[in-house]
């Protein structure tokens, strides 16, 4: 199960009148000082640095090198994956470091818009964005639509308040419940009704599903009641359990159904090619890993970025 540190992930959840969660991330003093720095300190690498490579830059289509910019749809308020610091302004998260690197690598300056999850690959399609890079699950149905590379792993779990008081877990224990999902999602989509089959299959009370329209209103709604427990993938479930100050906890069980998470763009872009090599070199040149382990997420990395991979 993926795991945050809370020395990055520190965070409490504000349960007054607007119930507002805020994901606070830990960063240095910026100021200066005349003080030098200590032998351990001095001896501590910083992070690879990542330059332009040609090799890349030669698979991009003409148009877009012409355009010296790479536009990229997310959805933030989903940490580890893309998130706003504590200042709201500076974007992180695992998914906002690769799509900067891969921009670097292909001599392109990133666009990173704020989307809403479900209008991502419309987008994409539309060309609005020549990328989507939000946590999206490769699926079939998915492929039919974009092209994806592959870059991750990923699972699902549940969240659930404090104390777990309704003894509930991504089983039979959820049925009758109310759970709360992302619009979109493949939780939406392929947990929930393998979960509900489930419950009709132990004859069961069905599972009362709300579908949250925005990641960042997910954690509200568990806080107020609406839902009794949030469904979403295991790196996003264990942020926003880490997050709530001790008023969430994850489910127990092993996360369910195991998937790969890629990065897409449209099918007539011919991107792909490009993107793979970019993917691929990060993870050759340790930066990727680099990436996995400052987001906590080592335990889902990839060896081979794939176009369109057979899920």
């Amino acid at each position: 199960m993926l795991g945050l540190r809370k020395t990055q992930f520190g965070a409490s959840v504000a349960l007054a009148a607007s119930l507002i969660l805020t994901l606070a991330a830990c960063s240095s003093d910026s100021g200066s000082t005349d003080a030098s720095p200590s032998p351990s300190e001095s001896s501590v690498a910083g992070p690879m640095t990542v330059a332009v490579d040609p090799a890349i830059q030669a698979l991009l289509p003409a148009e877009i090198a012409a355009a010296g910019t790479l536009s990229i749809g997310t959805e933030l308020g989903y940490p580890p994956m893309e998130y706003t610091e504590a200042d709201g302004v500076t974007l992180t998260g695992f998914d906002i470091d690769m799509a900067n690197d891969i921009a670097t690598l292909m001599g392109l300056t990133p666009e990173i818009k704020n989307a809403t999850f479900d209008s991502i690959i419309p987008s994409v399609q539309s060309n609005r964005y020549d990328l989507g890079i939000s946590s999206f699950t490769i699926t079939p149905e998915r492929i039919k639509e974009v092209d994806f590379v592959s870059y991750l792993t990923s699972g699902d779990s549940g969240v659930v308040p404090a104390g777990n008081p309704m003894g509930i877990d991504l089983d039979k224990s959820i049925c009758g419940t109310k759970v709360g999902v992302l619009k979109g999602s493949t939780q939406e989509t392929v947990t929930m009704p393998q979960l509900s089959k489930i419950c009709a299959d132990a004859g069961g009370p069905e599972i009362a599903l709300t579908v949250i329209a925005a990641s960042d209103q997910m954690p509200i709604a568990l806080a107020s009641g609406r839902v009794d427990a949030l469904v979403s993938d295991t790196a996003n479930a264990a942020a926003i359990a880490q997050g709530s100050d001790g008023k969430f906890e994850l489910t127990v069980a092993t996360p369910l159904n195991s998937v790969l998470l890629g990065v897409l763009m449209n099918k007539d872009s011919g991107l792909a090619p490009a993107v793979q090599a970019a993917i691929q070199s990060l993870i050759d040149s340790g930066r990727y890993q680099e990436i996995a382990e400052k987001y906590d997420l080592e335990s889902s990395t990839l060896t081979t970025a794939e176009i369109n991979p057979k899920s």
